[in-house]
């Protein structure tokens, strides 16, 4: 899920006038630090690395900061360069030093979580920086976002997600303006968890951040569904779709189909014939059948069957053949009722037996063809379901024909 995406920045300034007596650096000390410190900005990686193996033979300083500011420097000489191994090994010296002053301790330990961070050892990253953040809290001071995103992520991949949760929510709570993969990260790691509410509030954020990345109207949609604010994902839905950044036939289809399951067959209509009309939705059996059961709650069974035909077009099923029958039936279009019950039954419909034929025989009597009619009667006599329905309509026609 996460990158090692950070950089080294290494940002070192020398004072001598701000600690007390036995903390100082001298001004001989101050000034070939300085110059290391040049050299390593230039990037004079030959000239910096003679300076800090001439001062740790011969500068042999009873201060044991500037003992730790060497080792410091030496990190950062290699850190800069991307040798993480030599520089931890630095930095990790630097720390033994007791006499260093809080605001270098705190350079030394973000700087040596950086590098184990670098190297993919987390156990390590977790130690320092929660070494880190005791001394911050235990002296007021800030525990960076930086810092804490850093922290987040290594518990994560240590598998321990609560912790790495609170991390990343701090960080993203605490930075002075939001980032997108940072809250990305929360948002992930608080689905891990099942924290939906949380996850929900992170997902609207993204959205604000960015509202032309799909995605995240989708997370944000999903999330409304899962804790039961079934309007606010529906709005989420309809939103991304006037935005036109739904782009793939699932998403159209998923929208239609959530409009179904809120009872709002017109929208459905107009996301599905949309996205017919500009090729996104494939013209198939099972987006007909969506659209026919769409058009049949708004009770316009006439393009409801159309699209139905157009499905058995694609694959010739008897329940659909069925369907368009029965619904022909309803709105007494006899022959187009007779001609799509025969096709279900020559499909060897069979879920209703003698149904078809009642039905048939019933089409064959309002078309006036009498003889037929009871022929059908007569083959639906043969089933429980529709005998005693087949004796009256035989009865019925017994006395039609002989008045």
């Amino acid at each position: 899920m996460f990158r090692s995406i950070f950089t080294i920045l290494v940002l070192f300034s020398f004072s001598h006038s701000v600690f007390s007596l036995d903390d100082a650096i001298s001004q001989r000390t101050y000034e070939y630090l300085k110059r290391v410190n040049e050299a390593i900005d230039e990037e004079n990686w030959e000239r910096a690395k003679k300076d800090l193996d001439t001062f740790d033979r011969y500068y042999q300083s009873d201060q044991s900061y500037e003992r730790a500011l060497m080792q410091q420097l030496y990190g950062n000489f290699y850190a800069i360069q991307g040798k993480y191994s030599e520089a931890i090994s630095k930095y990790e010296n630097a720390l033994r030093f007791k006499k260093m002053p809080l605001i270098t301790g705190f350079q030394v330990r973000k700087n040596l979580a950086q590098c184990y961070f670098q190297t993919s050892d987390y156990k390590n990253t977790i130690r320092v920086l929660e070494d880190y953040k005791a001394i911050a809290e235990k002296r007021l001071q800030i525990f960076q976002p930086l810092n804490a995103i850093m922290l987040g992520i290594s518990y994560y991949q240590e598998g321990d997600l609560m912790p790495a949760y609170e991390n990343i929510a701090f960080a993203n709570a605490s930075s002075t303006k939001y980032k997108e993969d940072w809250l990305g990260y929360e948002f992930g790691v608080a689905i891990e968890l099942e924290m939906f509410e949380e996850a929900k509030d992170v997902a609207q954020l993204l959205v604000f951040l960015n509202p032309d990345k799909k995605e995240y109207w989708k997370q944000l949609s999903g999330l409304y569904f899962a804790t039961d604010s079934d309007d606010e994902s529906l709005a989420g839905f309809e939103l991304a779709y006037e935005r036109n950044t739904l782009t793939k036939e699932k998403e159209f289809v998923d929208l239609a189909k959530y409009y179904l399951y809120k009872t709002l067959p017109q929208k459905a209509v107009k996301v599905l014939e949309s996205g017919i009309k500009f090729g996104i939705v494939d013209k198939t059996k099972e987006n007909y059948d969506l659209l026919a059961d769409s058009y049949f709650l708004l009770k316009d069974r006439v393009i409801g069957i159309e699209y139905l035909i157009k499905s058995l077009e694609i694959d010739s099923d008897p329940d659909t053949a069925f369907k368009i029958g029965r619904f022909a039936f309803e709105e007494e279009n006899w022959d187009l009722a007779y001609m799509y019950l025969k096709k279900a039954k020559d499909l060897k419909y069979s879920k209703t037996p003698g149904r078809l034929d009642l039905l048939m025989g019933i089409c064959k009597y309002e078309n006036n063809d009498y003889k037929t009619a009871s022929k059908f009667f007569n083959y639906a006599l043969d089933f429980e379901l529709t005998k005693t329905s087949a004796e009256g309509w035989l009865l019925y026609l017994e006395n039609l024909q002989a008045s």
